[in-house]
């Protein structure tokens, strides 16, 4: 059977219907199945929610999704904004390795995110005392694929020269 992380009530509700879904559907169970073993992947305040519940007042899967993601709406996950990449810049004793991982994850809330502006959202947000902005400048790639690639490469030197430091 398909594994469904348990629901505390803090994450995505819309996000926990969709894998539950997913995972029944392979199952190919009923809608009345699914209304059964919802409860077994909730805990803490959503199982305490569902208990709640009033016996025999759902009638389908379809309800209970729709009563479940109001009651938890508050925990919904909200997809940033492409100006908020600008706020993330490398902290002072920050690597370009570390910068471009949380960079990177943050690139990730974000729908349909135009390369022009994670490009120039990446450059603004490099510590300008770093010889990796002033490497970048010299020749300027033309995409940010190719900022990425530099940016690995620079990355590699400069864990090869950590490593054989005296």
């Amino acid at each position: 059977m398909p594994q469904c992380d348990l629901y505390d009530g803090t994450g995505d509700p819309g996000e926990h219907i969709y894998q539950f879904e997913t995972n029944m559907l392979l199952l190919q169970v009923s809608d009345a199945v699914m209304c059964r073993v919802f409860p077994t992947i909730l805990r803490k305040a959503a199982h305490a929610w569902f208990k709640s519940l009033q016996p025999r007042s759902i009638y389908s899967f379809g309800q209970l999704s729709i009563l479940f993601q109001k009651h938890f709406v508050s925990s919904r996950s909200r997809r940033k904004n492409p100006t908020s990449l600008l706020n993330i810049v490398q902290e002072k004793n920050e690597s370009l390795a570390c910068f471009l991982r949380r960079f990177n994850a943050a690139t990730l809330e974000i729908n349909n995110l135009d390369e022009s502006v994670k490009y120039t959202a990446f450059f603004r947000g490099l510590r300008p005392t770093s010889k990796f902005p002033f490497s970048v400048n010299k020749s300027p790639p033309g995409n940010m694929k190719a900022l990425l690639e530099k940016a690995n490469k620079y990355i590699q030197a400069e864990e090869y020269l950590e490593t054989h430091r005296g």
